[in-house]
């Protein structure tokens, strides 16, 4: 089957398993042993087999179709002309039922108290990425492109953003907004200022085994999740969903492993940002300065694009840092 592809963008759908299976679902004895959910965690979420069975049905049946409808809408509104908002390619699809499941069973047992209400009327309203597009751009300061344009596109009110997943849910379809605070998911000693001068403090979040912005937006009457994420973060994050998540995420060999891995995926997008900070050096050094002006006046450089000059600078500020970076972790 031929990727679909618009605008010199590349853009993914991805087809489930079940779907192809005509929607019957696997015994529980089955599903608890391929998603790795012991007996105990199942009843620690007070969910019945048969609850999570009419959810099943229910997506499987009534919904499914509908949302794959609605994010054709979606990638054909909003994303069709990608090069202009800096974004190389997009990956997109309407979540798995069985997965689907498995979410609800570890985020009642996570989470009892904001999850206990959910059922097979009301998941939608609890479940904010049904519809997941992950938009994946080349350079990480290319995020700033994708996150204005998202701004102009949809409202941005906090006094929107959902806090009760139940009482806030907005029933009007043709209210379309941003559902929740942009969050940026960092690890540890990531350069932050180019999230910093655009986001709040407190939807910087460090300390993460993955670097991804994510935004929750109301479109069409549901919810759906977009990523942004650099291609080197994307291929490091495939390895990881294959390998550890969701099912090993107590493998501590496993777990070693994919975070070395994570930290040499942000090296090379420490290097692709030293590169292009290099090729902007260049090309202003070949233009003509006015008498008396500044040289970094003259580049056009400012705090926000360029880590490497501001006052607080990041511990990866040359090829060089970012290498001794991860040869010391």
């Amino acid at each position: 089957m031929k990727k679909p592809f618009f605008h010199g963008a590349k853009i993914q759908k991805a087809i489930p398993a079940w779907y192809k299976r005509v929607n019957i679902l696997i015994s529980k004895e089955e599903f608890l042993n391929i998603y790795h959910i012991s007996e105990d965690l199942f009843e620690s979420a007070q969910m019945s087999w048969e609850e999570l069975t009419a959810i099943y049905r229910d997506f499987c049946d009534n919904k499914y179709q509908g949302y794959q409808d609605i994010l054709d809408a979606f990638i054909r509104d909003y994303l069709k002309d990608t090069a202009r908002i800096k974004v190389h390619s997009i990956r997109y699809r309407v979540k798995d039922a069985e997965h689907l499941l498995a979410k609800i069973i570890r985020k009642k047992q996570n989470n009892h108290k904001k999850y206990r209400d959910l059922d097979k009327t009301n998941y939608e309203k609890f479940i904010t990425d049904l519809i997941g597009i992950r938009c994946l751009v080349l350079f990480k300061e290319d995020w700033k492109s994708f996150h204005n344009y998202i701004l102009s596109q949809f409202e941005n009110n906090v006094r929107c953003y959902v806090k009760d997943s139940i009482r806030d849910f907005d029933e009007d379809e043709n209210h379309f907004y941003i559902a929740e605070k942009p969050k940026a998911h960092i690890r540890s000693g990531d350069a932050r200022e180019i999230y910093d001068e655009v986001l709040p403090p407190d939807c910087v979040l460090d300390g993460k085994i993955y670097r991804s912005v994510h935004y929750i937006l109301k479109y069409k009457g549901v919810y759906l999740e977009i990523q942004v994420r650099t291609l080197f973060e994307e291929g490091w994050g495939e390895v990881d969903h294959a390998i550890v998540y969701p099912h090993f995420q107590d493998d501590q060999l496993l777990k070693k492993y994919t975070e070395l891995l994570n930290r040499l995926s942000g090296l090379a997008d420490e290097m692709g940002s030293f590169f292009c900070y290099l090729k902007e050096l260049q090309e202003n050094s070949s233009q003509p300065q006015a008498p008396g002006q500044d040289s970094a006046e003259g580049s056009g450089e400012t705090r926000s694009q360029w880590s490497v000059r501001s006052q607080n600078p990041p511990v990866l500020a040359t090829p060089g840092d970012c290498l001794k970076s991860v040869l010391d972790e």
